[in-house]
């Protein structure tokens, strides 16, 4: 639904301001032309009066009272339309119409009541003013020499062409006031328009609401709305970083407190069996001879704790860690023999098949201590979970711009649902979660750590009848 018009808004102000300099503009030019009109109804007046006298003054002149006389009844009898009077220098009526009649309504020149204007029009050698009247126009022609004057009382009213012309007038303004009506509401939509489209985006940037991005304008209004724009982007993208890092610190706090239940559970467990130990060892539940061999597994248990408490102080560390810069170059197969090196009696004792195939001639850029951390564990993660008598393959491939180290162990395989949970700290496939074997489930998240750190990809998956673990090194 569309808004209703605001008659405080930004379309009402420009329209009202808009139509009242429009009013003034047309009133002012409407007066203007007024008086030319009427100044011009005048003055043609005047001319044309001149023009028809003028000839008929010049026949007359220096001609005697009678024929003057004669004439003036000849030059009625053919312009029958005027009226007019002759008068001499003292007054006395030379010639008078029947029709002619004064302003004051009688036909007696001696009363005679004209009011004459100071608008005098010389032509040649007369001076012509007109004199107003309610019922039309009185002109006045005197002759310089002989000092004779003639009234002429026009039928042609001067008032009824300005009036008429007048009201043709009003009805031309009229038209132009619609016209300039219709105008200034053009005029105030389109000026409104592009400020209403900021203000409602502006409102609902202000909702958050999804807004379209704003149309291409060559003015400050395109530039304050692409700006506005350009804002409400950039709040949203920190919106977006804000809320990932809330989930992110929200996901570190379910870790953390996941981390703490699970060191709590992998510690208490051993710490029990050793209490059990000792308590058997107090009530002479254990005999003196058995407390050799209850000793030895006492100081197994205590081994693999101490062990546990290192890695758990790794991950710690490394969880605290920012990403490194600290890169040197290494020959890859070395690490690669170091980190198997260890690992010879399991792999000896469980009759496995190991194969490496990694050139010589493959350098890497790393970070020594993470890599040799992360290499260990995941060849020690390798080694562990393989059955007897598995194979495995160590393999590295130079390829553009990374080198792909892969290491395959065969005859086992991961459940799919296991698969993203492997990384997880103390996470083990097994529901009991025993400790045992030297396997404590902090190898992998060793590994996830600290690649992240060096900014290096891997992957987990089953493949070929094994599991594949497969990490890209970029390139020195």
């Amino acid at each position: 639904m569309k808004n209703r018009i605001n008659p405080f808004g930004i379309f009402s102000k420009v329209f009202i301001y808009t139509m009242l300099i429009l009013l003034l503009v047309i009133g002012g030019i409407f007066l203007f032309f007024s008086n030319q009109i009427k100044s011009t109804v005048t003055v043609t007046q005047q001319r044309q009066m001149a023009e028809v006298f003028e000839p008929f003054l010049n026949q007359i002149h220096g001609k005697t009272n009678e024929q003057i006389i004669a004439y003036a009844e000849d030059f009625h009898r053919k312009n029958a339309s005027f009226s007019f009077c002759f008068e001499t220098e003292e007054g006395e009526v030379l010639f008078q119409t029947a029709g002619f009649i004064f302003p004051n309504g009688t036909n007696n020149i001696q009363n005679k009541a004209i009011r004459f204007s100071d608008n005098m029009l010389t032509r040649g050698n007369y001076f012509i003013t007109l004199g107003n009247s309610s019922e039309g126009r009185i002109v006045f022609l005197t002759k310089n020499e002989s000092g004779l004057r003639l009234y002429v009382a026009s039928t042609f009213s001067g008032i009824s062409v300005y009036t008429e012309v007048l009201e043709r007038a009003v009805w031309v303004f009229g038209l132009v006031l619609l016209v300039s009506l219709f105008a200034a509401f053009l005029f105030a939509r389109q000026i409104a328009k592009p400020i209403k489209k900021v203000s409602d985006d502006t409102h609902s940037m202000s909702l958050l609401l999804p807004v379209a991005p704003p149309k291409e304008r060559k003015d400050e209004i395109g530039q304050l709305a692409i700006d506005v724009y350009a804002m409400y982007d950039r709040l949203k993208t920190t919106i977006r970083q804000l809320e990932t890092e809330v989930d992110h610190v929200k996901q570190m706090e379910e870790n953390q407190r996941y981390f703490f239940s699970a060191t709590s559970h992998e510690l208490k467990t051993p710490i029990a069996a050793v209490s059990a130990i000792v308590e058997g060892m107090l009530s002479d539940v254990i005999t003196v001879e058995e407390y050799p061999a209850y000793l030895r597994e006492c100081m197994k248990l205590i081994h693999e704790q101490n062990k546990l408490v290192s890695e758990i102080l790794e991950l710690v560390k490394l969880n605290g860690e920012i990403p490194v810069q600290d890169k040197r170059k290494i020959i890859l197969r070395q690490y690669v023999d170091s980190a198997l090196e260890p690992l010879s009696p399991i792999i000896e004792s469980k009759e496995q098949l190991l194969t490496v195939d990694v050139d010589e001639g493959i350098i890497c850029d790393v970070n020594i201590g993470l890599f040799a951390k992360a290499l260990s564990n995941i060849l020690s993660n390798a080694t562990q979970n393989s059955p007897d008598g598995s194979e495995i393959h160590v393999l590295a491939k130079q390829e553009p711009e990374q080198v792909r180290l892969t290491v395959w162990n065969g005859g086992i395989e991961i459940p799919k649902d296991i698969l993203p949970k492997l990384c997880e700290p103390f996470y083990r496939a097994d529901e009991a979660r025993t400790t045992g074997g030297g396997r404590n489930g902090l190898g992998l998240a060793i590994v996830n750590r600290a690649l992240d750190l060096m900014g290096i990809t891997f992957s987990l998956r089953n493949v070929d009848g094994g599991v594949l673990f497969q990490m890209d090194i970029p390139e020195v």
